[in-house]
Formats: C-alpha cells, sequence, structure tokens
C-alpha cells in the first residue's frame, strides 16, 4: 500500500487524517496475509487503485481496515494507496480532479452520481442513523413544529436527506426553515452550544449530541421513513470504470469477501478499525449497530432482480421532492452492476 502526499484540492479533508493514514500504511494484523493465488494458480498481476474512505465511519474504516488485517489487497493483486477524508462529497471532488479511483458515500451524496458525476459500484450499508433532533424547551416535537426554526444540517448530504424527508412529511419545504449550512461536527458544537436549535444529523454525530444534551427530542429518523432506502455506496469515477475496470473488479472481490466477513464478526472489524483509526470502540459498534449490512450474495441477487435499482429510485425521488435534483434519472445510467458480478464471478 502507498499513501502520497494528498493534493491541495484534497489537503483539508485528508490532513486531519494523516496519522490514521500512516497507522494503516504500517498496519501488520493479527491474520496471516493470503497468497494472491491459490496452490496450482497462476498469481495475478498486481494492479494499482487510489481508494478513498470516511476515516470515521465503520462502514469505510471498517471495511479497509478489516482489508488490511485479512491481507486481502495481496490476495486479489491490489496495490492501494489508501487516502482517508471526512465526508462523501468530498471524495467525489477529489475522483474529478484524478486524485482517488474509488470512495465510500452515504445515501445524502447519491445524488452526485445520479447526475452524473461517478458511478456507484455496489451498495454498501441501509443506515437508521440519521435523525432531525431538537433542543428541549425548543417546543419542536414533531415535523409541524419545525417552521421558522434555525436547523442546522450538512449540505448534500444525508443529513440534508432526512431534513427534506421530515419537512415533507409535515407538508414543509426547505423555504418553511432557515436553513443553517454547516460542516458536520459544526452541527454539533452549535446544537451543544446553543446556536441552533434542530440539528439534522448523521451518525456518530449523532449519538455525541445525544450524550451530551441528553433530553434531546428526537423528530424524525430513517424508521419513520420505510419507503425510502438510506442506502450507503461504494463509488469509482466515471474515468476509472473506463481506464481500470480490472483493478475496481478486484476491489469489488476484496469487499464482497471483507462484507461477508463483517456481517459473521462484526466485534472483531469494530476492533481493528478502532486500533486503525483511533475512534472509539463503543462509537464504532453503535454505528454497526445502525448499519444493515447486505450478504455479498443477495447484493448479488437483488442487482440481477432491479431491487437495488429500486432502492437508488425511492433516494432519487426525495432529491426531486426537494429540489436537490431537476428530475429523475434512470438508476441503469449511473448503478454498475457488471463488475460487482464479474468479482463475484471470480471469487466462485
Amino acid at each position: 500500500m502507498r499513501f502520497p502526499t494528498p493534493s491541495r484540492r484534497v489537503a483539508a479533508a485528508a490532513a486531519a487524517a494523516t496519522a490514521l493514514a500512516l497507522a494503516l500504511a504500517g498496519c501488520t494484523g493479527s491474520a496471516e496475509p493470503t497468497s494472491s493465488a491459490a496452490p496450482g494458480e497462476e498469481a495475478r498481476e498486481p494492479v494499482s487503485l487510489n481508494v478513498g474512505y470516511i476515516d470515521t465511519s465503520i462502514n469505510g474504516v471498517g471495511v479497509i481496515a478489516a482489508a488490511n488485517e485479512l491481507g486481502l489487497w495481496e490476495k486479489y493483486g491490489l496495490d492501494v494507496t489508501l487516502t482517508p477524508f471526512t465526508n462523501g462529497p468530498t471524495q467525489i471532488q477529489a475522483m474529478q480532479a484524478g486524485q482517488i479511483d474509488v470512495g465510500y458515500i452515504g445515501a445524502g451524496a447519491t445524488w452526485l452520481p445520479a447526475t452524473g458525476q461517478a458511478t456507484v459500484i455496489v451498495p454498501s450499508e441501509t443506515s437508521l442513523g440519521d435523525v432531525v433532533l431538537a433542543r428541549p424547551g425548543s417546543d419542536v416535537k414533531d415535523p409541524e413544529d419545525l417552521k421558522g426554526q434555525r436547523v442546522g444540517v450538512p449540505e448534500g448530504g444525508s443529513g440534508e436527506m432526512i431534513l427534506a424527508l421530515t419537512l415533507l412529511e409535515a407538508g414543509l419545504t426547505f423555504d418553511d426553515v432557515e436553513r443553517v449550512v454547516l460542516d458536520p461536527p459544526s452541527v454539533v458544537s452549535a446544537y451543544v452550544g446553543g446556536q441552533i436549535d434542530v440539528a439534522a444529523i448523521f451518525s456518530p454525530l449523532s449519538a455525541q449530541i445525544l450524550d451530551s444534551v441528553p433530553d434531546t427530542v428526537t423528530v424524525a429518523d430513517n424508521a419513520a421513513f420505510p419507503d425510502t432506502s438510506f442506502l450507503g455506496s461504494w463509488v469509482a469515477s466515471n474515468e476509472a470504470v473506463d481506464a481500470k475496470a480490472d483493478a475496481i473488479q478486484r476491489f469489488l472481490e476484496v469487499y464482497a469477501e471483507v462484507n461477508d466477513y463483517r456481517i459473521d464478526d462484526t466485534e472483531q472489524v469494530v476492533e481493528w478499525a478502532s486500533a486503525a483509526s483511533g475512534a472509539p470502540v463503543d462509537q464504532l459498534t453503535q454505528q454497526a449497530s445502525i448499519s444493515g449490512w447486505t450478504p455479498s450474495d443477495e447484493i448479488l441477487s437483488n442487482n440481477e432482480d432491479g431491487t437495488t435499482f429500486e432502492q437508488y429510485e425511492s433516494i432519487m425521488r426525495v432529491f426531486v421532492q426537494s429540489g436537490r435534483m431537476d428530475e429523475m434519472t434512470d438508476p441503469a445510467s449511473f448503478v454498475n452492476t457488471e463488475l460487482f458480478a464479474a468479482a463475484m464471478e471470480e471469487r466462485s
């Protein structure tokens, strides 16, 4: 694995996680690295791939840490350069600048590939960690009470998505509230400090708010909207899908193995992710508890029978209703299922 110096476009996102990158680079793991070929089979020629991930997310750093510990980069012939980020949209920017090939985004950033800025290569998880929270004493208890409120929300992510759904439920729009656009950690500090009465935010930051202001009211969460799939995704740059298809397929072979492993031994993956990132075990355990992971063979089946496309359609409906997107897009135009199918065939 190689860890280059981040370029100017992503320096702000990556600098805060330099220590994490160094830790991952030096990670030797407790599991024995696996050979890049089975006995009697010819080893695959190594190929390079630049991979981004969210360093505080069990769905980001958890995948990377498990791949490191299990020796899967070597097993599948990948020479990876790993770059940590704090959110999904910044990774899309890095892809467009040619700095990473693959990255992880939450459901709220799906509008970026849906508008042609990247390609979804595999669903990651269904999240139950997105919430709209109100300070005690604010008189906000139900979605209807949000009218006229100052709401702290990160732009373009799942916090914005859960806010849009909550407002729509009450017959309101973004114009009916005062949106205070903040980066995710600043939403927490502004809420805890009393500068805003309402926060639209996601895990693990929602847990930080609840710990700091225990009488906080949960106005809405993912469970209130069963018809919408809050589906995180691994995505690739459009250029990499064309130019590095073999490397991306191998990444998906790694992902499929990690995905099934984390379902079988979540506790171990949490421990590895905590050791790699420095995030508390309790925080990552909480994230894992609200992340619905689908077995890899079921992902393949969902891709084949159209379920995956229906899930992404449910996300886009929210974006259109809230004005984030002008119109629905055919999921087949931005969700590539062929690469995952090829990866599963290679592993069989």
